[in-house]
């Protein structure tokens, strides 16, 4: 195991590194885990002898979210297809929203994960019925994991889409009222993007006072919906971006004083 301790903008970070096997590595940050893979398809033909063998199957982890199959294999009765949804990148699933057996509508939050420190909403990506889950809430999953089956059928199911509706995110936006004191002065704080997206709603205006953990904006990154953020309380000095704009990794999004 390797450690490591840096900082980034005044914020600390302990890492600690510890290599799998199959070209993965354990990365531990501030105490929280990640298995990270590694490709290393450029190295493979001229390390025959020992590692050859280790990077030839990168993907065999993709297996390790099976296990969670059993308890909800009852898929609903349909006829139709079945379309499997997978991560775009490596998380910890935090809540399932839907049940087996439930109706959903394109773009009905189905389920839940963190990655990166950001809360993901993982979209249905077709009308259907939910058929099956490959995860459970607690479980850990890699980049392109298989997380859950939808039935497609000829048969339409409206009635349920009001069920898929628990968006109700956007609401912690007017708990930055009652904190309109924090007018403390120093130098503003630049909250930058942590990873390249597209902005789909700001929930604060400048001006407003914030408390650490508050929901600032909402950004689409890899067909999921982040929300970013405050790192401290403070007031909302200025907001560099606007909705439906691209903005790329490490992006000054705005800033808290």
């Amino acid at each position: 195991m390797k450690k490591f301790k840096f900082s980034i903008d005044n914020n600390p970070f302990e890492v600690a590194v510890t290599e799998l096997e199959n070209g993965q590595i354990d990365v531990e940050v501030n105490g929280s885990n990640y298995i990270v893979t590694i490709d290393r398809e450029g190295t493979k033909a001229a390390n025959a002898p020992a590692k050859a063998a280790p990077v030839a199957a990168p993907k065999a982890a993709a297996p390790k979210a099976a296990p969670a199959v059993a308890p909800v294999a009852a898929p609903a009765a349909s006829t139709g297809a079945a379309k499997t949804v997978k991560s775009a990148l490596p998380g910890s699933v935090t809540k399932l929203v839907m049940e087996v057996g439930q109706a959903v509508k394109k773009g009905d939050t189905v389920m839940m994960i963190e990655a990166m420190k950001m809360e993901n909403e993982i979209k249905a990506e077709c009308d259907g019925t939910i058929a099956k889950f490959y995860v459970a809430p607690g479980q850990s999953v890699m980049a392109d994991d298989k997380l859950f089956d939808i039935a497609t059928s000829g048969t339409p199911v409206a009635a349920p889409a009001p069920v898929a509706a628990p968006a109700p995110k956007p609401a912690p936006a007017p708990k930055a009222e009652p904190a309109a004191a924090p007018a403390a002065g120093g130098p503003a704080k630049a909250l930058k993007s942590p990873l390249p997206g597209s902005i789909t709603k700001i929930l604060v205006t400048p001006g407003q006072a914030v408390k650490k953990g508050e929901t600032l904006l909402m950004m689409e990154a890899m067909k999921m919906e982040n929300e970013i953020k405050a790192e401290k309380d403070g007031v909302v000095a200025e907001i560099k971006v606007t909705v439906g704009q691209n903005v790329m990794n490490d992006e000054v999004l705005l800033t808290i004083a």
